[in-house]
Order: C-alpha cells, then sequence, then structure tokens
C-alpha cells in the first residue's frame, strides 16, 4: 500500500510542477502578447500619423495651387475689365447719362 501513496505522492507533485509550469508559461505569453500589442499599436499609431500628414500636405499643396489659379485668374479678369473701361469708358458714360437723362 505503501507504494501506491508514494507513486500517488509523485504524481501529484509532478502535476503541481505541470500546473506551475503552465502558469508561468501563460504569463509568459500574456507579456508576449502584450507587447506584440503595444508594437502593433505603436506601428498603427506611427502609420496613421505619417499618412495623415501626407494627406495635409498633399491638400495644403492642393490649395495652393487652386489659390495661385484664382489668383491669376482674378488678375486676368481685373485687366480685361480695366482694358474695356480705358476703351470704352467714353461710350459707358455717355449711356449713363442718357439713361439718367430718360428717366
Amino acid at each position: 500500500m505503501e507504494p501506491i501513496i508514494d507513486k500517488l505522492s509523485e504524481i501529484e507533485t509532478a502535476a503541481s510542477r505541470i500546473m506551475e509550469a503552465a502558469v508561468n508559461e501563460t504569463k509568459t505569453q500574456d507579456k508576449a502578447a502584450e507587447k506584440q500589442t503595444a508594437e502593433f499599436d505603436a506601428q498603427v499609431e506611427a502609420s496613421t500619423q505619417k499618412e495623415l500628414e501626407n494627406l495635409r500636405h498633399d491638400l495644403q499643396q492642393q490649395s495652393e495651387e487652386e489659390l495661385e489659379h484664382m489668383k491669376t485668374a482674378m488678375e486676368h479678369t481685373v485687366s480685361a475689365m480695366e482694358n474695356y473701361y480705358q476703351e470704352n469708358h467714353h461710350k459707358i458714360a455717355d449711356k449713363i447719362f442718357h439713361k439718367i437723362i430718360r428717366m
């Protein structure tokens, strides 16, 4: 009977060691998973920030180009209006004068 009790005691001791090893392995895997998650989160955050910065830069460049285009178009329009006025201001003044007189 004594050998059976000794064998059961050995089995129980071995089972306890296996359980402790499993708990330690779980803790180690949890730490590794947390580290990988943190690294992934940092990588995603950095990638997102870089992409946002690229988008901001592209948008800023597009805005500047569009503003320059609008400025050029406005300068052409003002120039054309000034030329038209210089060439036709007497006619314009006469038309306005005649409209006022007819009232």
